[in-house]
């Protein structure tokens, strides 16, 4: 009994594996069938409009975009068009399209869609429209649809939209995944130093992570006059530790007095065990100042850290300006084998490289 009890139970098993996968692969070959199908009326609709040099699409055509195997289609369609003539072809049906993603309520559709404008390679002229829509998008509850919102609004070229779509983003408290923010500015199409000082102005009206992204973007760039007031934020108590971070990396390009008299205040104020992060950042920009015995004498006692990135940087830092005998007597009479194995590693791969 037992056994034919068992038995039973595998063969239902074996029924719906089975049938989880012949409808499976019968969705997947109709969603093939239905997408080479669109493609190719697609790709006939453009070619009456490529020889008779009207764009402008039928209705029936743009009201077909709503279901996504068909907007899959017409962006394959598009491709095979030249930039300009694509670039035509969504200004001439401007208000129809904009006007189809805005009844849309289709989240996926609106991802796509989105997916889809940062390639049509539109100027900050020829965007009006496509850019507020893509702003709409931004407030959606989806991760996808707001980063290729995004991608989309930096490829317009835009200073302004870039800088409304952060504070937007920031004035109803929706954060973003900082690496792909600064990913994203990296890839703006229009002038690099326009767009940072148009995002500067509302600086303090972002929220940490779109800040922290300028901050690396403009380490990034090597635009450095902002650094006197990113100083006087790196001074103040309530910033974050990641934000500290991010100016620390932007101010240790630059050596100077002011930058060096914060890297000491830092070491001191922050404790390795709980925010070892700029402790350890401070200390590899400390390496940038060799003919100071005040610096010297810091990195000697921070290779002793019981933090494996502090002590590493030290050494990194302190081998970086050149290490002494008399260095070298002060690491080994501490008696630390972590903080020796360190030094030692430091000069090999100096002298190795």
């Amino acid at each position: 009994m037992i056994v034919l009890y068992y038995l039973c139970l595998n063969l239902a098993f074996i029924y719906v594996v089975l049938f989880v996968y012949l409808f499976t692969n019968t969705k997947r070959k109709t969603h093939s069938r239905i997408l080479t199908r669109s493609i190719w009326k697609f790709n006939r609709v453009l070619d009456r409009c490529e020889s008779s040099g009207d764009y402008h699409l039928p209705k029936r055509t743009i009201r077909g975009l709503k279901h996504t195997t068909k907007l899959e289609a017409f962006f394959q369609s598009c491709k095979r068009l030249g930039s300009e003539k694509r670039a035509r072809l969504f200004i001439e049906n401007r208000d129809a399209i904009i006007g189809l993603m805005q009844r849309e309520k289709h989240k996926t559709i609106h991802a796509f869609f989105a997916y889809m404008m940062k390639d049509i390679d539109l100027s900050k002229e020829q965007g009006g429209g496509y850019g507020d829509l893509m702003l709409s998008f931004l407030t959606e509850n989806s991760v996808y649809t707001r980063e290729n919102a995004l991608k989309a609004i930096y490829s317009f070229g835009d200073v302004k939209l870039v800088s409304d779509a952060f504070v937007t983003l920031s004035r109803k408290r929706i954060s973003h995944n900082e690496k792909l923010l600064m990913d994203g500015l990296l890839a703006f199409h229009g002038d690099s130093d326009a767009l940072a000082r148009r995002l500067m102005l509302f600086y303090d009206n972002l929220l940490e992570c779109y800040q922290n992204a300028l901050i690396n973007y403009l380490n990034y760039k090597s635009i450095d006059i902002y650094d006197e007031k990113f100083l006087l934020y790196a001074r103040m108590s309530k910033v974050s530790v990641d934000t500290t971070c991010c100016i620390i990396r932007k101010l240790n390009k630059q050596k100077s007095e002011r930058n060096l008299d914060l890297l000491k205040d830092l070491i001191n104020r922050y404790d390795e065990q709980s925010h070892w992060e700029p402790v350890a950042i401070a200390v590899a920009g400390l390496g940038r100042y060799g003919d100071n015995e005040e610096v010297r004498a810091i990195l000697k006692d921070e290779i002793v850290s019981q933090n494996w990135f502090i002590r590493r940087n030290a050494a990194a830092s302190l081998v970086s300006i050149g290490v002494t005998e008399s260095d070298l007597e002060d690491i080994y009479q501490r008696n630390d084998r972590f903080a020796t194995d360190a030094i030692k590693y430091a000069m090999g791969r100096v002298e190795y490289a």
